[in-house]
């Protein structure tokens, strides 16, 4: 056999088994119909849609969706529509806005088809382009590019090429020729060099492969009448529905029928990324998936809180984006989204469920006066058990199954056990208000009813094996050697008794976790509680351990019941909904209305892992389901757009700004705000978008809802503003870069401004170190006047010693000579010997004055402050004004002149003395204040004080004071009032 033969027989070997694998797939299609439910989001003209009819969706290359509608061109990012549209000004026409078609050429670029033209749309600058117009004539864009050009079909035409204008393919035919009446309905891409346009009459096959020219394609005519639609596979492989029947297109052109689907459907067929076939009646307009050989009919629902919103549109267009979500273009319906990732859960409307059990394949569920039921794993399909005995009035406790595949129904009117047909086997007669069952053990079944344990053997025929005394108990487990028994009052911990039949005592003091207890769950050597505080997690030794942070969110929540699912996951339902704990323990994912969820609050002991892993939690309103498996926590994240930018609050582009943008801003006015999009576009309210301006923020913001980012007033700077995105399952995505921005700084804030500044700062410092020459030079001749001072100083001392001793000795001088001429006169010597000891007692002080004055080692201010203190003291003993003082403790020793001594105390003395002589004072408080550069004093007494008006002439004292403190550099404050005393403050710099 020769080589090429060989290859065609492996080609038709491998098309014949194609062919009958999907024979086989497909033939029992109808066998398999069912009807299913897709909950969907809807967006209408309520939404922002401008018109309700959306003809196609298209996901552009950075993933922002759009969509042509009959009023124009829209894009949306999941929350918002921007809606972009030909404006009317002569040159274009309303027509234009009834568009049709759209196809990406290259990043950014649309070509749009409308009612009577093509244009180009590019993105970036939200503008329109018109490639062609022709009033009346119809013009149909097809899925096709040849060189980066769109394929095009025009009445007076044909078959062409959009480019700057519309230029016409040239087609040589192989075989037959193309009908005169061929009117193209879709196309698609075959191959690399090849596309296949599908037309009312058949097929046409071409391709440019060996042609000199781009526009020159040689074709292939098959015939095929009854044509609808056409559709091809991730693998390439190309489907097309003719008549009623679903055909493959061989390699070899054949047509191959792989199902009869019995009934002709419109052209939105669409094949998702599973292979599963999406279309529509045309007759009826049903939609339908084809799935493997399951054929269902889709009812679209949307979620409206509580209750359900069936839609039933006329679809248009079928999208599957890069994340999988399936948008439905309708008309009359607006846009429509189904989200398969999307947690839903069965349900089933049973009324108040008190208590879940599994037996046999089905679930059993007890209710609160709606008796006991038996569904199918999936919640679909119900039926009462035994509505004789168990009716309207039975308040169902709890179910327990045991190995006889019989199942225990404890009632508020009793124990019941009843067998696979539902029929009563034993009964028990009780009136509990509470009822549970516990862990059983080795063919035991115990059952807490209020205070009393009872103890059941689960034989063939059973019966009560024993009933004690028992603490009320809602969760019990034997786990490491230790019995955990949780509680209303906590969770109690003792050592393991082997007899699981005993009775379960506890002391209210010794609990390890004082909230009620509703269920214990072991896991990998913990132990998880679920509390009416949250869930609290044990070591397998009964300590507290609490080690995963995730957990906090839940306090002060009521977590009623705990399971774990096959993937490592912990999911757990209260009174907020249901949750589920991610595998790494650091996620907390919430469900909630939107989920389908029956309430917002379950019930405690209504919580079941099935035999097949599903997991059930039963409410007030019923019971829901899940299959943990087909739940996915962990996906790939989306990346993150601009969707809009303002900058200096006027909009930056009128189209959507593209990536790596970089800004520069006048300080004036440095403001930015703006939106993202994600290509995920999952349920927006679960969404998060933190944002970071680099430069600007040390710390990102928390992840909010809103897409949103607004930056005010801006400091000149250099910035990068950065986002990143959290998932509908809390995982969080690695930081995006948006965007650059510069704020350009005010002249002073430039580097020549900088470079001037140095240089007159260098110039400033050549004068300053002058001038600081020249404050030496006369720095010194202040010193030599010091010195000349200290002369002067001792001249002062000598004449003070000269005038105020000296005259003092004169005065006791004469008094003495009095007192001697006056002997016979006794009381008048007394008088003047008095005199002479009151003037050498002020000598004394005078004189000791001087010495300290004179005295360096007396130049500091803690010496001052010392000396201070013994003469006030010293002073006012013989008076009765009590004396107070406000000195640091310690005073710091801080250097002072003599002569600074010299005036401060002279102005204190004087100071104390009129509080003495004048002021009637019963306290006197003296405050000293310092730090490094200044010395604050402060006289206050309580005395009767004095009209502050009267101060410029009460005398030479106060003036003697204010001109000391003037001569030594500081400053003199006096003020009074009647009444009200006086406060004297004198500062000075050190």
């Amino acid at each position: 056999m020769q080589r090429p033969e060989f290859h065609a027989f492996l080609i038709r070997c491998r098309l014949c088994a194609i062919v009958i694998s999907f024979l086989f797939i497909h033939s029992n299609i109808f066998a398999q119909k069912h009807t299913e439910t897709l909950f969907i989001d809807s967006y209408t003209s309520e939404s922002g849609l401008r018109q309700s009819m959306v003809s196609q969706i298209l996901q552009d290359s950075r993933g922002l969706l759009w969509m042509v509608t009959g009023d124009g061109l829209h894009c949306f990012d999941g929350r918002e529509f921007r809606v972009f549209r030909m404006p009317y000004n002569g040159i274009y026409s309303n027509a234009d806005n009834m568009m049709r078609k759209i196809i990406e050429t290259e990043p950014g670029i649309f070509v749009i088809s409308t009612a009577s033209s093509f244009l180009r749309f590019d993105v970036f600058a939200g503008k329109f382009d018109l490639i062609s117009r022709k009033p009346s004539v119809y013009h149909h864009l097809l899925d096709v590019l040849i060189g980066n050009k769109p394929l095009v079909w025009v009445y007076n035409k044909g078959l062409s090429v959009a480019g700057d204008s519309l230029q016409s393919l040239i087609l040589n035919p192989v075989g037959r020729t193309i009908p005169e009446d061929f009117v193209p309905v879709q196309a698609l891409p075959w191959g690399r060099d090849s596309f296949i346009v599908m037309g009312n009459h058949g097929i046409l096959i071409a391709g440019t492969s060996g042609n000199a020219s781009l526009y020159t394609c040689n074709y292939k005519w098959i015939d095929a009448e009854g044509c609808t639609a056409m559709a091809t596979d991730r693998t390439g492989n190309i489907y097309i529905a003719k008549g009623t029947s679903l055909c493959l297109l061989r390699e070899d052109s054949a047509l191959v029928s792989i199902a009869d689907l019995g009934m002709r459907i419109n052209q939105d067929l669409k094949i998702d990324h599973q292979g599963r076939f999406w279309f529509s009646d045309i007759a009826t307009k049903q939609h339908y998936r084809l799935s493997g050989n399951k054929l269902a009919a889709v009812e679209f629902v949307e979620i409206a809180g509580k209750y359900y919103d069936t839609i039933k549109p006329s679809v248009k267009h079928i999208f599957e984006d890069k994340m999988h979500n399936l948008w439905f273009g309708t008309d009359g319906n607006g846009l429509l989204r189904y989200n398969p990732d999307k947690v839903i859960f069965g349900k089933y409307a049973l009324g108040f469920t008190r208590c879940l059990e599994a037996l046999n394949g089905q679930i059993f569920a007890g209710t609160f006066n709606k008796g006991l039921w038996k569904l199918s794993d999936d919640l679909s399909r119900a039926e009462r058990v035994n509505p004789a005995l168990f009716g309207n009035n039975a308040y169902i406790l709890d179910l327990k199954s045991d190995d006889k595949g019989r199942l225990w129904v404890a009632t508020r009117n009793g124990l019941y056990v009843i067998n696979s047909d539902g029929r009563c086997v034993f009964t028990y007669p009780a009136n509990p208000t509470t009822a549970s069952f516990l862990d059983p053990a080795e063919n035991m079944v115990l059952l807490q009813c209020d205070a009393s344990l009872f103890r059941f053997r689960a034989d063939p025929v059973p019966s009560l094996a024993g009933e004690s005394i028992s603490n009320s108990v809602n969760s019990l487990l034997y786990y490491a050697g230790k019995q955990w028994v949780g509680t209303p009052l906590g969770l109690f911990i003792k050592p393991h008794n082997t007899d699981k039949n005993m009775n379960i005592p506890y002391k209210n003091d010794s609990a390890v976790l004082q909230h009620e207890i509703y269920q214990l769950l072991p896991l990998k050597d913990e132990v998880w509680a679920a509390t009416g505080n949250g869930i609290s997690v044990f070591s397998a030794e009964g300590k507290l351990i609490n080690p995963y942070s995730s957990l906090t969110s839940l306090t002060d929540e009521v977590i009623y019941a705990i399971l774990p699912d096959n993937s490592g996951r912990v999911w757990f339902s209260g009174i907020n909904g249901i949750g589920c704990i991610t595998n790494d323990r650091q996620r907390i994912v919430r469900f909630t209305m939107r989920n389908n969820l029956q309430s917002l609050e379950f019930n405690h002991n209504a919580a079941l892992k099935g035999p097949e892993g599903r997991i059930y939690f039963g409410g007030i309103n019923g019971i829901n389901g899940i299959d943990p498996s087909q739940v996915k926590t962990e996906k790939e994240l989306p990346r993150i757009h601009l969707f809009n930018l303002y900058v200096s609050d006027t909009i930056f582009s009128k189209g959507i700004p593209p990536d790596g943008i970089s800004l520069s801003l006048s300080r004036d006015a440095a403001h930015l705000h703006g939106s993202v999009y994600t290509s995920g576009y999952g349920d927006a309210s679960d969404q998060g978008f933190s944002f970071l301006l680099e430069g600007y923020e040390k710390e990102w913001n928390t992840p909010a809802a809103s897409p949103a980012f607004a930056y005010r007033n801006l400091p000149p700077g250099e910035y990068r503003l950065l986002v990143r995105y959290t998932d509908p399952f809390r995982t969080t995505g690695t930081p995006i870069p948006l965007l650059t921005v510069k704020v350009v700084p005010a002249f002073w804030q430039t580097l020549w401004f900088a470079a001037l500044l140095t240089i007159a700062i260098i110039a400033i410092t050549v004068f300053i170190v002058k001038k600081v020459q020249h404050f030496r030079y006369i720095n010194r001749i202040k010193a030599l006047e010091q010195e000349h001072a200290i002369e002067k100083e001792r001249l002062r001392i000598s004449k003070d010693m000269h005038d105020e001793v000296g005259a003092s000795l004169t005065r006791i001088s004469i008094l003495s000579e009095i007192a001697k001429s006056r002997q016979q006169e006794p009381d008048k010597t007394q008088k003047v010997i008095e005199q002479i000891s009151e003037i050498a007692g002020d000598v004394v002080d005078e004189l000791s004055e001087i010495i300290w004055a004179m005295n360096p080692k007396n130049d500091s201010l803690d010496s001052f402050a010392a000396y201070i203190r013994r003469y006030a003291s010293t002073y006012l003993e013989a008076t009765e004004t009590l004396v107070s003082y406000n000195f640091p403790d310690p005073v710091a020793p801080l250097p002072m002149s003599a002569e600074l001594r010299r005036n401060l105390f002279l102005t204190v003395k004087e100071a104390i003395h009129n509080v003495a002589k004048h002021a009637d004072a019963k306290n006197l408080t003296i405050t000293l204040q310092t730090d490094q550069k200044k010395l604050i004093i402060i006289i206050r007494d309580d005395g009767k004080g004095f009209s502050e008006e009267l101060l410029p002439g009460t005398g030479n004292g106060l003036g003697n004071m204010n001109r000391r403190m003037e001569d030594c550099g500081g400053t003199f404050r006096i003020s009074s009032g009647k009444g009200n005393g006086t406060e004297i403050i004198m500062t000075v710099g050190l």
